[in-house]
């Protein structure tokens, strides 16, 4: 009974042992540094293929509305490669966030704290960033409208506005370089009025009203766009996190160089 109880045994004992084996391999390839640069490498080519083979309409509605509105809209033969990129994104997100997971688990306690939290700053950027993108591909909101002096126009939250005069520059021989419009933005209240600018948006209730074309001739008219990013201040906080990693991260290994030599 004992032979029969050991026998048993033994096969367990193996198969226990090589789960293990292929469990820690497995979580040493999700955590691997190799993972993140293969993966942010297919990135850069898929969407260098897609911006080279989308065309026609599709390449013109893509930056008319959200992200995934887009993607919702468009057939999967013109789409398939955003699809492609966002999987790859979601996996380069899981090995970010288990790499940063397995370096704090090891060396929080053990390792000084400013060399342990610049590569975490760099990691919690990159993934406020594609959070910022992912928010606002979902619940951006974009809009394009061809308006005349004199015609009204609502932003989504009810917001009602004007568009006044009508200004278009122009450059020594004669090429538009830059426009300007007029928005009363209370129409019952004409002193209530701001000058946009293509660099230089109306903003009212997270929403921002752009400049993007004007025309003087034969009657004049301005291109707006209404676009709303609910993921920017997410955007640039992750884009601030980024950078101050990154510096850190420089400085200290300069430093590191330093007193190597220094010491040699």
């Amino acid at each position: 009974m004992y032979a029969s109880f050991l026998s048993f045994r033994k096969p367990c004992i193996w198969s226990f042992w090589l789960c293990h084996l292929f469990m820690n391999r497995f979580w040493r390839f999700l955590i691997s540094l190799d993972l993140g640069l293969w993966l942010l490498g297919l990135v850069c080519a898929v969407m260098a293929a897609g911006s080279f083979l989308l065309k026609g309409e599709a390449a013109v509605a893509i930056n008319a509305m959200p992200l995934f509105a887009w993607l919702l809209a468009a057939p999967a033969s013109v789409s398939w490669w955003l699809w492609l990129t966002i999987a790859l994104l979601a996996l380069l997100v899981v090995n970010t966030l288990f790499c940063s997971f397995d370096t704090l688990r090891q060396k929080l306690r053990r390792a000084a704290l400013l060399p342990t939290l610049a590569p975490q700053l760099i990691h919690a950027g990159f993934l406020l960033i594609v959070a910022a993108h992912l928010v606002s591909s979902v619940w951006g909101f974009k809009q394009t409208l061809q308006l005349a002096p004199g015609m009204l126009a609502n932003l989504p939250n009810g917001q009602l506005f004007m568009l006044g005069r009508v200004a278009q520059m122009l450059s020594p021989q004669g090429m538009p370089v830059g426009a300007s419009g007029e928005l009363f933005i209370d129409p019952n209240q004409p002193d209530r009025r701001v000058i946009i600018s293509p660099n230089n948006p109306w903003f009212s209730g997270g929403y921002g009203v752009y400049i993007k074309h004007a025309e003087l001739q034969p009657q004049p008219w301005a291109l707006l766009e209404i676009h709303r990013e609910p993921g920017a201040g997410m955007a640039l906080a992750g884009s601030l996190l980024f950078s101050i990693g990154a510096a850190l991260l420089l400085w200290l290994r300069s430093k590191s160089k330093e007193n190597k030599y220094d010491g040699g």
